[in-house]
């Protein structure tokens, strides 16, 4: 059985292109385009795996991953925050930033919005096989 995969991002164009990519690749893609919509999918939807935009509408991502990480059937869903920071200033502070996320995310990932095919299926390859 394929994978399930829900992108929560408030930018069409990215997750057009992240769905493409991951239904291309044999993953089960759902989508939403703001924190609360996200959040209520993945109640209903239970996905293995949550690509999470940071900075979203209606609720911020790490409102709607601790929200997640609250409910016990969906407490073990591995997040990949989604972010526009530039990737020296992730380079930089990344311890920072990594424990800030890993009381809401199992995975301590992150990926910039403008990654390319091969980051994000590596990324997303790292959260199924460790």
């Amino acid at each position: 059985m394929a994978k399930r995969i829900l992108i929560v991002d408030d930018e069409p164009d990215i997750v057009v292109i992240m769905k493409f990519t991951l239904e291309n690749h044999g993953f089960e893609v759902m989508t939403a385009y703001d924190g609360e919509d996200g959040l209520s999918k993945a109640k209903s939807y239970k996905p293995d795996l949550i690509i999470l935009d940071v900075l979203m509408p209606k609720m911020l991502g790490d409102e709607v991953a601790k929200q997640v990480k609250a409910l016990p059937d969906c407490s073990s869903i591995p997040i990949i925050f989604l972010t526009n920071i530039p990737g020296d200033y992730l380079g930089a502070h990344r311890e920072g930033i990594q424990s800030d996320f890993s009381a809401i995310s199992t995975t301590r990932l992150y990926l910039q919005k403008s990654c390319s095919e091969e980051e994000l299926l590596s990324a997303v390859d790292n959260v199924f096989t460790g």
